[in-house]
């Protein structure tokens, strides 16, 4: 049997199916939706606070609730968690990444803007004469947050914004690694421009190059 409080979830998610609910929208008062669910005010509000707290709505001081779809925050927060409690090892970042990269360099091929390619080249240049390792990783992370917006899917770009928390320290921890190994960055700065011009360029091969490349690094040195 379902239980009072998930009526709420089930109705909210009938409603947005159905197309009755958009982001925006304001929900009926705790009251009417207790008499329609025939369930107690304490079950509805037990029940939109679930529905907060995966992202579905949010609760505005004085004014009620929202659909509010803000999926992407309650994701970045539980893989954060998964990331430290699950004991997950960069290596399974790595080959994360590379998938989603991987697949975005073939999109982005064909559907970059003018604007993203602007915006590309712009990172590479910094990134090539960036003076400090603080300054060089941010173009990197850059350089490879561009190349996901470019894809145009939203769902993997949702799904590389989840992890971006995490590459705040997995980023320049792997490209310490990776220099130190290496001895200099030439060799990390040639995949970052064959990844930057091949998507640019719209050259497929040179772009899956450069990702080759930069990833064959990053599992060289990751457990250095």
């Amino acid at each position: 049997m379902e239980k009072s409080y998930a009526k709420v979830s089930t109705l909210i998610k009938e409603k947005i199916l159905a197309g009755e609910l958009v982001p925006g929208d304001h929900l009926p008062p705790e009251r009417e939706m207790a008499e329609l669910l025939d369930t107690s005010r304490n079950s509805v509000r037990e029940g939109l606070r679930v529905l907060e707290n995966v992202g579905v709505i949010e609760s505005r001081q004085g004014s009620g609730n929202y659909i509010s779809g803000r999926f992407e925050e309650t994701l970045t927060e539980v893989m954060s968690f998964m990331y430290v409690m699950k004991g997950m090892k960069d290596s399974e970042i790595t080959e994360f990444r590379y998938a989603l990269e991987w697949q975005a360099m073939n999109l982005a091929a064909e559907r970059i803007t003018e604007g993203q390619k602007k915006r590309l080249m712009r990172h590479l240049a910094a990134l090539e004469a960036a003076e400090t390792e603080a300054d060089r990783s941010a173009q990197d992370k850059a350089i490879h947050y561009v190349l996901m917006e470019a894809s145009g899917n939203n769902y993997m770009i949702a799904s590389y914004n989840a992890i971006v928390r995490i590459m705040d320290i997995y980023i320049p921890k792997m490209r310490g690694k990776i220099i130190m190994g290496m001895q200099d960055d030439t060799e990390l700065r040639k995949a970052h421009r064959m990844i930057a011009e091949g998507a640019a360029e719209g050259d497929l091969d040179k772009g899956l190059g450069g990702l080759e490349l930069h990833f064959k690094y990053i599992k060289e040195y990751q457990d250095s």
